[in-house]
């Protein structure tokens, strides 16, 4: 009863340390939102979304809105310019740079309700981007 109690307390250490080291980055982490929304988004009996597999392939997509972020809060853009960068971002000029395509096995595809899509990307790449720029890790 005695070593019980001792024990319980290293235990619940050991825990909290190991919870506290695997913070995850800005990107990582709206990678992973990003596509489990998107999985949710894609229900098709015939194909399934390969989750570990495409939020891997998309941690760059997103890093490239953090470093962003940081680069205009280093070159001093005021908050007013930031947030016309976001609705830069959101402008049917930059939305229609990206594709309506969905590679498969080395085929294009037409994408299901691409707007959706679309959305669900911009939201999570703008908040990495203001992630970025407030200095969140």
């Amino acid at each position: 009863m005695i070593l019980t109690v001792p024990r319980t307390l290293i235990l619940f250490t050991a825990l909290f340390l190991s919870a506290c080291t695997s913070q995850k980055s800005s990107p990582e982490r709206h990678a992973r939102h990003a596509i489990y929304q998107l999985a949710r988004e894609d229900f098709s009996p015939e194909m399934r979304t390969q989750i570990p597999d495409s939020i891997k392939a998309s941690i760059p997509f997103f890093d490239q809105f953090y470093q962003m972020g940081k680069t205009d809060r280093a070159k001093g853009l005021t908050r007013q310019q930031a947030e016309q960068r976001e609705a830069y971002f959101r402008s049917p000029e930059f939305i229609g740079e990206t594709g309506n395509k969905s590679i498969f096995i080395n085929r294009k595809y037409s994408v299901d309700n691409p707007q959706k899509r679309q959305q669900i990307l911009l939201d999570s790449a703008v908040a990495t981007y203001w992630d970025g720029y407030e200095g969140r890790p």
